[in-house]
């Protein structure tokens, strides 16, 4: 790798200066030979190797035909860097590995590499993606557009330079640029060091950002890190052709025997692909459109089910109809960001999502380019989206359970005192005016109309809602009994189970006996909601009694007493 610090001598042939803007990115001499790359050396070998090199002046150029001589430590950075004790770091996700100093941490993440320097406040930041056939002009170019457009504060200082590493060969090409600028929040000026890494089928860029005094001391150790990088070609990758596979195993024959020790499998991460796409959050974005959708639908049939006297479900209801509008609208923007919408943009195909028609023809639309998008980057799209393309530390879905949860803690305990329950009457005794039953029952009864039915007389139903329970009772009189009085009460049950719009089903029934009486008990069920039912025959007179609740309340014994308190008079 070829770098000017400034404590060193300009080299005698130095890599060319580049511009970005002006398309003129070049990358000659890039098919020079490379020594294949070393472990980090000692303390005691790189002083000897330094000493060498000042008592043998003359070795410096090696002719093109041979390897040259591996910089050391010394020599590379003007620093004795093994007091660091250098860690060799992986990410099998981007294929990378890199040495750094010990001290710094890792902060895990499996779609990117983090690093934090916490004595200094320095960090690194690795991302990557699949993909073939991007120029490494091209993806400076893409990669430094994304900095200028989400880090204004960061002015470009110096042209890009083209740089070689200790053991890239001919497999990986690469250019650093430098940037400079005052942080938000900060006082101080912070440098940052970006270096971009191209192979076949495989793009990264790793990002060194610190404090300007911090950055004049560190720089060459920051130039050694990227020397030291290397971009392990996988076996079998999602966008890498037999033709990539081949050309790397060639670019690494001289000894790089470490290719096939990291994953099997390329992903790619946070930034944007190679036009320009942030995959991540179109994944993200995917994923919450499709989920808001799937709420949706859930929403619709609980709500055409739900019983609207009971508090929790309406509550529940609400939190599921946040978590719908919040999946939708996050969803949205983050696809948005996703395509690189500007702001304009955004609010017009915001506003026509509110358009009815219109909007489902927007989201199949969505949906469809942000699927070519992530497929083209290596990913499997499924029912709910591409899993892997969703970096780790992004918790969308989380917070939006969280802050639905907690808008709905707060409906819950307004609620308490804008929604009152249902008033219940005190239980008292009735009967009819006839006075032929008597039954205890909350309230005053009011007397239903009864449907006129051949052979049947004196039909009356009393009927009477207290809190959420519906209670009534039904007599009438036949013209004559029936011969057969179980197949009697089997014609009065199936008449049950077929009345009304909803579907109604039998939970159990039992044979009973009222007085000596036969009967039936059945307990039905119906969407959210449960009735219980006795029905007997007494001579020529046949009697109902009903009570209706939420599924809940199905065992109250509100219900049980209710029963319990009829005889005939």
């Amino acid at each position: 790798m070829t770098f000017d610090p400034p404590n060193r001598k300009t080299s005698a042939t130095p890599l060319p200066e580049i511009n970005v803007n002006a398309g003129a990115l070049s990358l000659e001499e890039w098919e020079s030979p490379i020594a294949k790359k070393a472990a980090p050396a000692s303390a005691a070998s790189a002083s000897a190797a330094s000493a060498a090199s000042a008592a043998s002046p003359t070795s410096a150029a090696p002719p093109q035909s041979q390897s040259p001589t591996p910089p050391s430590q010394q020599e590379l950075t003007g620093h004795d860097i093994a007091y660091l004790n250098p860690k060799e770091f992986r990410n099998g996700h981007l294929g990378l590995e890199f040495y750094a100093p010990g001290s710094w941490k890792e902060v895990k993440n499996s779609r990117s590499l983090h690093l934090l320097d916490a004595a200094t406040g320095t960090k690194l930041e690795a991302n990557g993606f699949a993909r073939e056939g991007i120029s490494i002009e091209k993806w400076v170019g893409m990669r430094l557009h994304i900095v200028e457009k989400e880090m204004p504060h960061f002015k470009q200082v110096a042209k890009p330079i083209v740089i070689k590493g200790e053991n890239w060969g001919n497999r990986i090409q690469g250019i650093v640029a430098e940037y400079k600028g005052i942080q938000p929040g900060d006082t101080e000026e912070s440098h940052m060091l970006i270096c971009c890494m191209r192979t076949d089928s495989m793009l990264v860029s790793i990002a060194i950002t610190a404090k300007a005094s911090v950055f004049t001391i560190k720089r060459p150790v920051y130039n050694w890190i990227f020397s030291r990088s290397d971009m392990v070609m996988p076996v079998a990758a999602g966008a890498a052709s037999a033709k990539s596979n081949a050309a790397a195993s060639a670019g690494s024959s001289n000894g790089n025997a470490r290719n096939t020790t990291l994953a099997d499998s390329v992903s790619s991460v946070q930034y944007a692909s190679a036009d320009g796409h942030d995959v991540g959050r179109l994944a993200i974005g995917q994923r919450l459109l499709i989920l808001g959708i799937v709420f949706y639908f859930v929403l619709a049939a609980w709500a055409k089910s739900m019983d609207f006297s009971s508090r929790v479900e309406i509550l529940g209801l609400c939190c599921l109809g946040l978590m719908t509008i919040f999946s939708s609208l996050l969803g949205f923007f983050r696809l948005a960001g996703g395509f690189g919408w500007s702001a304009v943009k955004t609010l017009f195909m915001f506003i026509l999502s509110f358009v009815p028609l219109v909007n489902i023809i927007l989201m199949v639309t969505y949906n469809v380019k942000a699927t070519d998008r992530i497929k083209q980057d290596g990913y499997k799209v499924g029912f709910l989206g591409a899993r892997e393309a969703i970096p780790d530390d992004n918790h969308d879905l989380r917070n939006i359970f969280l802050v639905s949860l907690a808008l709905t803690a707060c409906l819950f305990a307004v609620s308490g005192k804008i929604i009152k329950p249902p008033k219940e009457d005190p239980v008292a005794e009735f009967s009819p005016p006839d006075n032929r039953y008597s039954i205890s029952m909350p309230g005053t009864p009011i007397e239903q109309e009864a449907p006129a039915a051949e052979g049947v007389f004196n039909n009356h139903t009393y009927s009477v809602t207290s809190g959420k329970i519906q209670y009534a009772i039904t007599s009438f009189d036949l013209a004559v009994r029936p011969a057969d009085p179980t197949y009697f009460l089997d014609t009065i049950k199936a008449g049950m189970v077929g009345q009304g719009k909803s579907k109604i089903s039998v939970i159990s029934e039992n044979s009973i006996q009222v007085e000596g009486n036969a009967g039936r008990s059945v307990t039905l069920s119906a969407p959210g909601a449960v009735k219980k039912v006795d029905f007997f025959l007494v001579g020529k007179t046949v009697y109902i009694i009903e009570a209706g609740a939420p599924k809940e309340m199905a065992d109250s014994p509100k219900i049980a007493a209710f029963f319990e308190s009829f005889h005939t008079n």
